[in-house]
């Protein structure tokens, strides 16, 4: 199915819209955000046609339910996303977005449904989904008003950390981060998918081990090509060094652009 440009879709924004591309990449947010972060994240990949996902609640979807179980997003992106991939992609994945962005890509090979198109997965900013965090005892379905505000300042890249004194941008924001919350508090099934997958994080990230981080190499088979990159910076370390995060991406999508030509 060929997707028109012209067209809005709610469930994905494309960034700049290039249909001679030879590759598509689909970025999945982190809790609570709507991912305008990475609309300018393409400019120096002209071989990429990069989309943003955007969940139910946020952005121009404000007025949706918001999700809350991983069986929801995968019912709903099947239907709504599937039939726009059409060509090689690469999914990046950031907080939340990591156990949506992977489930997603299992539920595409179990279900036989253009999962061999998948070739790369970034995920970010999280431990692997099918063990219990480190900080699973401070989950955001948990923590009181007060106590969310203050982590979120804690993880936050500091020169925005002020938005988060801003009173009616924190009553929107809540809601939204305790469904997300939800979702990421499920472990998922740990069998391995046949995808290499890359692990980018902050050094200064809370509860985020790079020998926890390395867990993630139980969820693939292609054990050769999995690597954890470390950044400077907090959770939101690609919005304090993007320089730095979009060189490494070129550098692991160019890898595996050369392995799929051999």
């Amino acid at each position: 199915m060929a997707y028109s440009s012209n067209k809005e879709h709610p469930w994905f924004e494309i960034c700049h819209p290039r249909p001679s591309a030879e590759w598509q990449v689909f970025i999945f947010p982190a809790a609570g955000t709507a991912g305008s972060f990475y609309k300018d994240w393409d400019r120096n990949f002209p071989e990429y046609e990069f989309s943003i996902i955007i969940y139910p609640g946020r952005a121009k979807r404000l007025g949706e339910r918001l999700l809350t179980t991983i069986k929801e997003y995968l019912v709903q992106l099947h239907r709504e996303l599937l039939p726009y991939i059409t060509k090689p992609c690469i999914f990046i994945g950031h907080s939340v977005g990591t156990v949506i962005s992977f489930a997603l890509a299992r539920h595409m090979i179990e279900a036989r449904n253009k999962g061999d198109l998948i070739k790369l997965l970034v995920e970010m900013s999280r431990g692997p989904p099918h063990i219990q965090g480190l900080d699973a005892d401070k989950s955001f379905t948990i923590m009181t008003d007060a106590e969310l505000v203050e982590n979120l300042k804690l993880m936050s890249d500091p020169k925005s950390r002020d938005a988060f004194d801003y009173k009616p941008f924190v009553d929107m924001l809540i809601p939204i981060l305790r469904a997300d919350a939800k979702l990421g508090d499920v472990l998922i099934p740990s069998n391995p998918i046949n995808i290499p997958i890359v692990v980018y994080s902050g050094e200064k990230e809370e509860n985020l081990t790079e020998e926890f981080l390395n867990r993630w190499i139980e969820l693939t088979t292609v054990k050769d090509l999995f690597r954890v990159r470390i950044f400077p910076g907090h959770h939101n370390f690609h919005s304090e060094h993007p320089d730095q995060v979009l060189q490494c991406l070129k550098e692991d999508f160019n890898q595996i652009i050369m392995l799929t030509k051999v």
